[in-house]
């Protein structure tokens, strides 16, 4: 198990990240639950979870 920390770089929502090796996932992306933009794309070749543990300030984001 892979634990991380995950900024988005779009509005600077923080995110642990948690790859567990041993066991493959789903192939796939994460959008921030934020402002959606793409933080990963995954090739589902291990399973990987992702917890909101910051969120930014209240901001208007331009998509």
């Amino acid at each position: 198990m892979r634990k991380s920390d995950v900024t988005c770089p779009h509005c600077q929502a923080g995110y642990r990240r948690i790859e567990l090796t041993s066991k493959g996932g789903v192939a796939g992306e994460f959008r921030c639950l934020v402002c959606d933009h793409i933080i990963e794309l995954m090739d589902g070749s291990t399973d990987v979870a992702f917890r909101l543990t910051v969120r930014p300030g209240k901001t208007s984001y331009a998509y």
